[in-house]
């Protein structure tokens, strides 16, 4: 019997005090089951620590594990897109290096995806985190269901997921620079399948998810797969438009019926109220062609400035490639004289 190939895919940004045991249980938990043939690759997202030293160290002692190294620091859904665009398997799965999303929840992904899912989301049944934490993640998964995924989705918050080689060939045809890489996955659709977990508390460190990185990714996904924003600024505009006749009506009726209200003091507050509401507006309009902008530029979404491939090491993580032999595409590798390879800009 074949032993299915999972590809474990896991973003790093200054976790070397967390890596030794990230890769001890990686090991004991996944590495060592004989059902399924679990491989690791390892993206430093432009560490500034001792972090890609250890990965190259990792990927010496055990073929499994394979390391990149990105030119600077794009992100972690920028690094996860570099994984997925550079290794095949049969199924994926994105699990990050704090060990909150713990590794022994990783068989029971599986276990749902050879059920025949072909997307399985970690949904977070209890998590050992402060609760205006708690309570913001709660409100982010409410507005994006409510207004951005699609109907029926069983998508839920955070990077810990599980994809089929297929979900993943339509999540690297999907190239926009603002990405929120769980977004893309519920998306695409397919058979999903939720797994709950009880999230732990980050062992070491500190993380990197502040509060104003999940602003950002809640506004990326209301402003990518919503149109709420547009149409609630037109309301607003409405809203106010409606307001500024009846003011418009009170004070002629006022003038010609009673004594006219003195000073500048009300037509000052009505003008900067409504100043404000077309500088609203103007924003709302100027962040939609920033995004246009960024798009048409085609930049790629990241450079790998080094791989343990290239080196011999992590040779059997590189060449996880299962049944259909397929190789990458031609534009997801660049010549090794440039010493980088640029993320593609298209499929």
């Amino acid at each position: 019997m074949v032993c299915p190939i999972v590809q474990i895919l896991t973003p790093l940004y200054n976790e070397e005090k967390c890596f030794e045991l990230y890769v001890e249980r990686v090991e004991r938990v996944l590495i060592s089951r004989p059902d399924v043939e679990y491989r690791c690759l390892l993206i430093d997202d432009g560490s500034i620590d001792g972090t890609w030293e250890l990965i190259q160290r990792q990927c010496r002692a055990s073929r499994r594990f394979r390391g990149l190294r990105l030119s600077r620091n794009f992100g972690a859904h920028a690094a996860e897109t570099a994984g997925l665009d550079l290794c095949d398997a049969d199924a994926f799965v994105i699990l990050p290096a704090d060990l909150q999303d713990p590794p022994e929840a990783v068989p029971s992904l599986v276990e749902a995806w050879r059920q025949g899912a072909d997307v399985v989301f970690a949904r977070r049944r209890m998590r050992e985190d402060s609760r205006r934490r708690v309570l913001a993640s709660k409100a982010f998964e409410a507005l994006l269901r409510r207004f951005a995924m699609p109907k029926g989705s069983k998508f839920a918050t955070g990077g810990f997921l599980l994809m089929d080689r297929k979900v993943v060939d339509c999540v690297r045809q999907m190239r926009e620079a603002n990405r929120l890489i769980f977004g893309l996955v519920a998306w695409t659709g397919f058979r999903q399948a939720v797994v709950d977990y009880d999230r732990q508390r980050r062992v070491r460190g500190r993380s990197a998810w502040s509060a104003g990185r999940m602003i950002k990714s809640m506004y990326d996904g209301l402003i990518g797969f919503s149109g709420a924003i547009p149409r609630a600024v037109t309301l607003l505009g409405a809203l106010f438009a409606l307001i500024g006749l009846i003011a418009a009506l009170y004070f002629l009726l006022n003038a010609i019926f009673f004594s006219p209200l003195p000073g500048w003091s009300t037509i000052m507050v009505i003008l900067s109220l409504f100043f404000g509401i077309v500088f609203l507006i103007l924003g709302a309009i100027c962040e939609y062609l920033l995004r246009i902008y960024v798009e048409t530029t085609r930049r790629p979404l990241y450079f790998i400035a080094a791989d343990t491939a290239d080196d011999g090491l992590g040779a059997a993580a590189c060449n996880a490639t299962r049944g259909a032999g397929r190789s990458m595409p031609e534009s997801f590798i660049a010549s090794r004289s440039h010493h980088c390879r640029g993320g593609p800009t298209r499929c």
